[in-house]
Parts: structure tokens; C-alpha cells; sequence
């Protein structure tokens, strides 16, 4: 198999998905090492839902990955904003759950 058609092979949704999970990895270990855990741990979770709707065992085997684990980010969005976590990410998240809910992704 050439080059080309392997890079044809490659399902560009995923690929985007895989492309987010690695930015937001790298994004998660520098807020770490800057001293905001509380961020960090949501970047961390954002990191996940990325991977897991870039690995085609998982995204293949779980019913509407992406609707399912947008509402569970929406949780986790809703758990931060209760702990008191000063940012805009669980805002992002919850945002993203509601469109999730509605069918708009």
C-alpha cells in the first residue's frame, strides 16, 4: 500500500479528533507544570473525550460516542463551576452537552 492511499484511508473526523487529543495532551502537561491543577484536570478530561472519539475501538463499540461523552463533559463542566473553578472551560463543556442533548453535533 502506497502513501497516498493510506493517507486517502485515513477518516479526516478522526484524524482531527487524534490531532485535538495530542494538542490538548500537550496543553494539559504544560498547565500542570504552571501550578493549576484544577485546569489541568479539565484539559485532562477534554484529552480523553478527544482520544476516545479518535480510537475506533472505542468510538465504534460505544452508541453516539460523541453525543454521550459531550453530556458526560457537561458533568464534569457543571462539577467544576460547583467547586468553585475559575475558568471558561466548564462553561465550553456544558455548552457543549446542551448541543449534544439537542442533536446539533
Amino acid at each position: 500500500m502506497d502513501i497516498v492511499s493510506r493517507i486517502a484511508a485515513i477518516d479526516t473526523e478522526r484524524a482531527l479528533f487524534a490531532f485535538g487529543a495530542i494538542v490538548t495532551g500537550a496543553l494539559t502537561v504544560l498547565v500542570f507544570r504552571s501550578g493549576n491543577q484544577d485546569q489541568g484536570a479539565l484539559f485532562a478530561t477534554f484529552s480523553l473525550y478527544l482520544g476516545g472519539a479518535a480510537t475506533p475501538v472505542i468510538r465504534d463499540n460505544v452508541t453516539h460516542y460523541k453525543r454521550t461523552g459531550a453530556v458526560a463533559l457537561g458533568g464534569v463542566g457543571i462539577v467544576a463551576i460547583l467547586m468553585g473553578i475559575s475558568s471558561g472551560l466548564p462553561y465550553l463543556f456544558i455548552i457543549g452537552a446542551i448541543a449534544a442533548m439537542f442533536d446539533l453535533f
